[in-house]
């Protein structure tokens, strides 16, 4: 009861700063129509009190050079780490919250706009866009994790790059960024021209975490595009979600010849690949047999700034014969 009164006295103050926080907002002459998880969404301001959840949702935000607008970001717990480069930018940023999104929070910092997912801190029953709405809050879903309420065909690299124009559009930043958006869109073109006409695609399976039963990518996840882009074939690929729990029959079936380690939580990459090589019915996998394992951290694992990078070294792995000289 006495949370339930604390959040009503910090919903109260914030419904009335509303007023005062919108005078500051910059006015645009004409909405920002964009297209968020199926359905049309209009942003009439320039916001200007934004907070971000997860880390690699936090460095798409920092890398369009938006550190200035961030008054608080959440989800980025003590074994998920921000990429050196970034960390300047955050280190005088209010820590909302380590682990689910805070309402309370961010009304106290007076938000007027909340970048997330659907499992990237929104969740139904918890804070979710039509809940922001209510106090005046703008906010952005970022694209892959719009398979949780849309269909959708396939993920690709292009929606992170999708998801950072959509936000630079939000926050009037388009002729800035263009330049370094462009150059990632070029990289991603250039290594589908050198992947294509690859016939024979190695086998890899995604191990973000579990031990009773393996969490996995599927093939609405990050990691399944950037398997694709280098010429892999992900092992999961016929699991209709992003993060999905596999098992290890299906593992030890379709021998996987490399494996992808997500390195964030408990164990670490080295706890996680110790506890494979150990794990008896896995032994005669070709990728334990051969040690073939690639670690990707959990930001360059989901949708960010580093999967275009990502996607360019699996591939030196799964094919040195293309990119010989890179």
């Amino acid at each position: 009861m006495r949370r339930v009164r604390t959040v009503a006295i910090f919903a109260m103050a914030f419904v009335a700063s509303i007023g005062a926080a919108q005078a500051q907002q910059q006015q645009r002459a004409q909405p920002v129509v964009i297209d968020v998880c199926g359905k049309p969404v209009a942003y009439q301001r320039v916001p200007q009190r934004a907070v971000t959840h997860d880390v690699n949702i936090t460095e798409m935000f920092l890398y369009l050079g938006l550190g200035h607008k961030l008054v608080g970001y959440s989800g980025i717990s003590a074994t998920k780490e921000v990429a050196p480069r970034y960390r300047a930018q955050l280190a005088h940023v209010p820590d909302l919250s380590r682990k689910n999104m805070n309402l309370e929070s961010m009304l106290g910092v007076r938000a007027d706009f909340v970048f997330g997912g659907w499992s990237y801190g929104f969740r139904q029953g918890g804070v979710t866009p039509d809940l922001l709405k209510r106090y005046g809050v703008d906010s952005y879903l970022l694209r892959e994790s719009c398979i949780h309420v849309e269909k959708r065909e396939r993920v690709s690299l292009n929606d992170g790059l999708i998801d950072m124009r959509n936000l630079a559009r939000i926050f009037d930043v388009e002729k800035e960024n263009a330049p370094k958006l462009q150059a990632l869109e070029s990289r991603v073109d250039a290594l589908a021209q050198r992947m294509q006409g690859v016939k024979k695609r190695p086998r890899v399976f995604v191990y973000d975490s579990g031990q009773r039963l393996p969490v996995t990518a599927g093939r609405f996840g990050m990691p399944h595009a950037m398997i694709e882009a280098a010429g892999g074939e992900n092992i999961f690929a016929d699991i209709a979600t992003n993060w999905p729990t596999g098992n290890w029959e299906d593992v030890i079936a379709r021998d996987p010849e490399w494996i992808v380690i997500v390195d964030y939580d408990q164990p670490d990459a080295r706890g996680k690949i110790d506890f494979l090589l150990h794990k008896k019915e896995l032994a005669q996998v070709e990728a334990i047999r051969k040690k073939r394992f690639f670690i990707m951290s959990y930001s360059d694992a989901t949708p960010s700034p580093g999967n275009v990078d990502m996607a360019e070294a699996l591939a030196r792995k799964l094919h040195p014969e293309r990119l010989a000289g890179d």
